[in-house]
């Protein structure tokens, strides 16, 4: 292995990239670097082995990130909340802790089945909670602050105008 995996200017642009979009996932990668994806995956593969990279699974896709700027909780954060409808149902508890899954269900244009596959990804995850009483189930973000925290830092990453909403409410508060 190279001693400076970084003097090859082809890596130099993916390290930078994902340094300036943390979370970004290889299709991105290509489209926006215009490179193959044999070629692409090649310098990933070794941008992680000499850990200038990491990577998260999100579900769905792999996700990338600098390994000396983004920690291990905020990277597993990150890369659920890059997903546009996980992201959107922490938006609205955020503003609204302890809704209810219907009052969640009519905030969205998605099936119930379509909501209970996320909020289970989130309750995995460790970024949502349910707490039970007798009569209503309630859902509501874990760590409200430090959730709070790598929204706003990583907001233009995300591309929503709702973060924007919500970061101009929360800063408010």
């Amino acid at each position: 292995m190279e001693k400076d995996p970084l003097t090859l200017e082809t890596r130099r642009r993916i390290f930078q990239f994902i340094k300036e979009r943390p979370g970004t996932y290889s299709r991105e990668l290509e489209r926006e670097l215009y490179m193959q994806t044999g070629v692409l995956q090649y310098h990933l593969n070794l941008l992680e082995e000499s850990r200038l990279i990491t990577s998260e699974g999100d579900g769905f896709r792999k996700r990338y990130f600098v390994s000396s700027e983004v920690n291990v909780r905020d990277r597993r954060v990150l890369s659920v909340l890059k997903l546009q409808t996980p992201r959107r149902i922490v938006l609205h508890l955020l503003q609204n802790p302890g809704a209810s899954f219907d009052e969640i269900l009519s905030q969205f244009t998605f099936s119930k089945s379509a909501l209970s596959f996320h909020i289970k990804k989130l309750l995995e995850g460790g970024i949502v909670r349910v707490e039970r009483a007798p009569t209503r189930i309630s859902y509501f973000v874990n760590n409200v602050d430090d959730v709070a925290r790598i929204i706003i830092t990583y907001r233009s990453t995300f591309f929503d105008n709702l973060v924007d909403s919500f970061i101009d409410s929360w800063l408010q508060i």
